[in-house]
């Protein structure tokens, strides 16, 4: 299958990642946020979460009016993101990752987020603020459950990651996973279905890399 896009160290494939996953190169690690089964509101400026121009309404995230099967990601090394929406179809594991998006704790909304791992030992807590429009480092969110790249880096210079060269991320989004693994050196591959995120993280992955 043809890229949409491609520069020798990160590809992006536009299309259904279960229909894709075949002709792919072999991968180290699948890092993703994948569509969690909760049909998650995306209105986020027509019901009244606008703030200073910073959100907008999206599109539905494709698949998340339906549960959420991991089963094709568990013979990879793997860490899946919303992962307490269908822990009942996964093995257990030592390996969790909190995203602690400091919050208040009177919130409705949540205030962590959670991955499962089966190659990360241990709880493992990141501390970043990604409140309303408080998200530094990315002035305007580009997808509705788009998360800092500061994040996935984090999570990839953890010491039983630093060796995976190849990351695939079958629900690529905005690009975060491709983002992060470009400014770390890393070959990345992502699959997305909208092709409006294919090319938002096109643009995404054209600014300038940061300095390790």
């Amino acid at each position: 299958m043809k890229p949409y896009y491609d520069d020798g160290q990160i590809t992006i494939y536009h299309g259904d990642c279960r229909e894709i996953l075949p002709s792919l190169e072999p991968v180290d690690l699948v890092l993703t946020d994948p569509p969690y089964g909760i049909n998650h509101p995306t209105n986020y400026a027509s019901s009244g979460r606008q703030m200073a121009g910073l959100i907008r309404d999206y599109p539905p995230v494709f698949g998340d009016d339906a549960p959420f099967d991991p089963a094709l990601w568990l013979q990879f090394d793997a860490v899946l993101f919303g992962a307490n929406h269908y822990a009942d179809q996964l093995p257990p594991s030592s390996g969790w990752i909190v995203w602690d998006k400091q919050r208040p704790p009177t919130l409705d909304q949540s205030t962590c987020e959670l991955a499962w791992t089966n190659c990360i030992k241990g709880v493992r807590i990141f501390h970043y603020l990604w409140h309303g429009y408080n998200h530094p480092g990315e002035y305007r969110l580009q997808h509705p459950t788009q998360k800092p790249k500061e994040l996935f880096r984090w999570i990839l210079e953890l010491k039983w990651l630093q060796d995976k060269q190849t990351i695939l991320d079958p629900f690529m989004g905005s690009g975060t996973t491709l983002r992060a693994a470009k400014d770390l050196g890393r070959r990345a591959i992502g699959i997305e279905i909208e092709e409006r995120y294919c090319e938002i993280a096109v643009a995404r992955l054209a600014q300038e890399v940061l300095p390790l």
